[in-house]
Parts: structure tokens; C-alpha cells; sequence
């Protein structure tokens, strides 16, 4: 094989890899905001949690018609290359609300499909990236009250924002650079402080009525920091 050809290969190789890799470049890169009907709100949130030994994602979407009625009976799909299809069911019927549960956080970007008769939402995608640690505090630690605190976390690929929450502070909408600190006023005495800090990643679906959104987010936390 030809030293060009070897190259185009090595190429396009190249370019599979990264096709939802979400370890390279900005999650916001491959969201698509897909196609539609746009008869449907389309309202998608899917949120990995930290557990005690690993993650559980949750999914949810809610559907509504342009009367604001629950929208019951479709077929409701998120497709991860990690974890292939995941069916959401409808909590009861008639509510409109699909919900579906996995042990894990995966890595990757999420693909959601929403059909009801003639009523679609195809081929929306929200960039992945791979969850997060938070690399200061650290669990135990003791640091000083009434004193800012920054708060560090790793950053695998850039998410579009992050959200930082303890028991007495929290801020939303921040630019994921991998650390924030938190004011003296935000930081009193506690002998039991949580830190917990989300990354996040949405696109605006385009086939759906105005205000369609899926959400992508993960979440990590340290506890018990000592503030004293």
C-alpha cells in the first residue's frame, strides 16, 4: 500500500474514532438539533448521579401538545453508542412523561428519537463528555470557614457550562473551566459540608414547539468536607 493510501486510511480511521468521542473537543461541536413535525414540546433531561460505587443515569422526558395537554402513547428512544437503545416507558398513562433508568453514567453523545402516529422528533443529538472528579476539596479535608474556597474538577472534554452546589451556596450557568471559587460569605462553619459539582451540555430541538430542549448532565460529589 502506498504511503497516500496508508494516510487516507489513517484518515478516516481517525475520524470513526472521534465521531462521539466525547473526549476531544468542545461537547457543543456535535450537538444536531434534529428534525420534526413540530407539533410536539419535546422537554429531555438526562442526568447521570454519583452513587456509592459508581453512577445511575436517570432519563426524562416530557411531552406536551400546543394546548399544553400530555401527549401519552409514543415511542421514545435515546441512542448511546455505550449503551445501545434505551426504551423510556410512560410513568402512568396519560401523564405524557417517559422515563427509563441505567446503572451507569456512559461516555459518548445521545441520540433522541419521540414518535406519536404522525407526530415525530428525529435525530437529536447532544454531544457527550465523560463524567468529571473533583480534585479539590477532597473528601475529609478540613479547610478555613469564612474563607473563599476554590473548587477544582477535572475536565475530560469541555462541557457548554457547570453548576456548583453545597449545603449553604450554589451558582448555575458557569463557563466549565475547571475551577471556581466560592465567596467568604458562601462558606460558614460545618462539620458535615457537601460539595457537588454538574457538568452540562443542551441543544434546542429544532422539530419541536418552541422551548423543545434536551439536556445532557453529569454529576459528582465530595462529602464529607470539614469547615471549620
Amino acid at each position: 500500500m502506498t504511503a497516500k493510501k496508508l494516510w487516507a486510511l489513517a484518515s478516516t480511521l481517525a475520524v470513526l474514532v472521534a465521531c462521539g468521542d466525547d473526549a476531544t473537543g468542545p461537547a457543543v461541536t456535535r450537538n444536531d438539533p434534529g428534525t420534526g413535525t413540530r407539533t410536539m414540546l419535546v422537554r429531555a433531561d438526562i442526568e447521570g448521579q454519583d452513587v456509592s460505587g459508581g453512577f445511575v443515569t436517570e432519563f426524562e422526558v416530557v411531552l406536551r401538545d400546543a394546548q399544553g395537554a400530555a401527549i401519552s402513547g409514543a415511542t421514545v428512544v435515546v441512542r448511546n453508542p455505550v449503551l445501545g437503545n434505551v426504551n423510556l416507558l410512560e410513568l402512568d398513562a396519560g401523564t405524557g412523561e417517559y422515563l427509563a433508568t441505567v446503572n451507569s453514567f456512559a461516555s459518548g453523545d445521545y441520540r433522541l428519537d419521540v414518535t406519536r402516529g404522525s407526530d415525530e422528533v428525529r435525530g437529536v443529538v447532544v454531544g457527550g463528555m465523560s463524567a468529571h472528579e473533583i480534585t479539590s476539596p477532597t473528601a475529609n479535608a478540613t479547610v478555613a470557614a469564612d474563607q473563599s474556597l476554590t473548587v477544582t474538577w477535572t475536565r475530560p472534554s469541555e462541557a457548554a457550562g457547570a453548576d456548583i452546589e453545597t449545603r449553604d451556596f450554589e451558582a448555575e450557568g458557569l463557563p466549565d473551566t475547571g475551577s471556581y471559587t466560592i465567596p467568604a460569605n458562601g462558606n460558614p462553619p460545618s462539620a458535615d459540608q457537601r460539595v457537588r459539582v454538574w457538568r452540562f451540555n443542551k441543544v434546542e430541538i429544532a422539530g419541536g414547539l418552541f422551548g423543545s430542549q434536551l439536556k445532557l448532565s453529569v454529576r459528582n460529589t465530595v462529602e464529607p468536607v470539614i469547615v471549620q
